[in-house]
């Protein structure tokens, strides 16, 4: 059931003749296209196991931070031989073949309500700190990528989420403001990117494993089903 904050809808989006003019849609990709956040743990997990470092201690930590950042801070504090970069693409590269191998599914719902925005003429986007080379792979394993004109990827950007710069880059893309698009989030650190980009943001819940440590109070609306976020988007302000 979609739930709005504050019991309202966001006061922000334009109306013309009673109708919202969205122009496009901007989803973050892990936790909102796919279940993609248990893969993350477990490739992390793995690599740093294959370091001779401590899981417990060191992998919390990388909760809400880009994984640059996280590989950055575990690659000075033990002083790896690896760079940040080659660690980032390490565990990419261990999502990709988990995902590969366990055919890795898009959220239910997702494909319809893609559909129902094409129909609407609404461009759909991918705004992620991920890599553009692992988020095209995940759109091609879940068989998404035929789906998003405009992909905005961590490596193309100076500064991942929480700073907007891919959002801001998606909007660029997609030749829309903010007053006539939405974001789709499942993190608290995602949705503080949309915020700062001056988006309508969605919280999407549908995921149990990464909904049970997210608050998302900054999100407008939260929903736990992709069902619901085209009529969601467009009873905004009615």
């Amino acid at each position: 059931t979609a739930r709005s904050s504050g019991g309202r809808w966001a006061p922000r989006q334009r109306e013309i003749c009673g109708e919202v003019m969205i122009g496009a849609v901007i989803f973050d990709m892990d936790g909102v296209l796919a279940d993609t956040e248990p893969l993350h743990a477990r490739a992390r997990n793995q690599l740093l196991t294959e370091l001779g470092l401590d899981v417990e201690v060191i992998s919390p930590q990388a909760i809400g931070r880009g994984k640059r950042d996280f590989w950055s801070d575990v690659a000075r504090g033990y002083g790896l031989r690896a760079t940040a970069d080659e660690l980032t693409k390490r565990e990419f590269s261990l999502i990709i073949d988990l995902a590969q191998k366990e055919r890795l599914c898009a959220a239910d719902g997702l494909k319809d309500a893609l559909e129902a925005l094409r129909e609407k003429g609404v461009t759909a986007a991918v705004a992620s700190s991920s890599d553009r080379d692992y988020v095209e792979k995940i759109l091609e394993i879940t068989g998404l990528h035929g789906y998003f004109g405009v992909l905005a990827c961590g490596d193309e950007v100076a500064a991942a989420k929480p700073a907007p710069d891919v959002y801001r880059r998606a909007m660029e893309h997609c030749g829309v403001n903010a007053e006539n698009a939405a974001a789709v989030e499942d993190s608290d650190t995602g949705a503080r990117a949309a915020k700062a980009a001056g988006l309508f943001c969605v919280g999407f819940q549908g995921f149990s494993a990464a909904a049970s440590c997210q608050k998302l109070a900054l999100c407008d609306v939260t929903i736990e089903r992709m069902s619901e976020l085209v009529p969601v988007l467009f009873q905004i302000g009615r």
